[in-house]
């Protein structure tokens, strides 16, 4: 696809009170639409994916593991039929391939940072630094096994949004971490601009899906 095809065939004007919407739904709601005038009926993009949402409670501990700790019956029903515990991760994307199966799944993290209207301390938050449990060998092999993308990039997208994408500490943090997979994270420094975060999807991360 040519550079800039995702953009040049949306309809933003559709998008109404766009700006209202917050960066999730925005994300969400102007991909689909730009994916849905390139590729018909070929892509869904999904709000908070189930499939990882039991990983941690049904993960096997060894016996020798489980005398030692507070353990319980991770079997156990409630009334209704469904697991009494459960819990795992909530992503807040995944960009599904419906006709290949291919998933993108990602991260949306707003945090403050540190501008020239501010000072240092107000890039204090760590939002950014809980993203860094992507990169833990346990769920980097679940993300590719189920996303089944190509081994070139990372699986999953994190879309970084506020001050924090214009902060010079945390530009340099995020850069060390995702060296030699750039294609991998996005500074939305200006959420409305939809055009450039399409054009960055596009040139870096669609061609994996197709």
């Amino acid at each position: 696809m040519a550079t800039q095809e995702l953009r040049k065939r949306a309809n933003w004007q559709t998008l109404s009170g766009a700006n209202a919407l917050g960066a999730e739904k925005l994300f969400q709601k102007s991909l689909q639409m730009a994916l849905d005038c390139a590729y018909p009926g070929q892509f869904i993009v999904d709000r908070h994916p189930k499939e990882f949402d039991d990983i941690y409670s049904t993960y096997p501990l060894s016996q020798d593991i489980l005398d030692k700790i507070y353990n319980i019956d991770i079997t156990v029903k409630k009334a209704n039929g469904k697991p009494k515990y459960k819990w795992g991760i909530s992503m807040d994307f995944a960009i599904r391939n419906i006709k290949n199966g291919k998933i993108l799944f990602g991260e949306i993290k707003r945090q403050d940072g540190w501008i020239e209207s501010t000072n240092m301390q107000a890039g204090r938050g760590n939002a950014h630094e809980r993203s860094c449990k992507y990169f833990s060998p346990g769920l980097m092999k679940v993300l590719r096994e189920t996303g089944g993308l190509s081994e070139e990039i990372l699986p999953f997208w994190l879309v970084i949004v506020g001050d924090i994408t214009r902060d010079p500490r945390r530009n340099r943090e995020i850069a060390f971490w995702f060296q030699n997979y750039t294609k991998n994270y996005y500074m939305w420094r200006n959420t409305n601009d939809i055009g450039d975060m399409l054009d960055f999807f596009e040139n870096n991360l669609l061609p994996y899906l197709l």
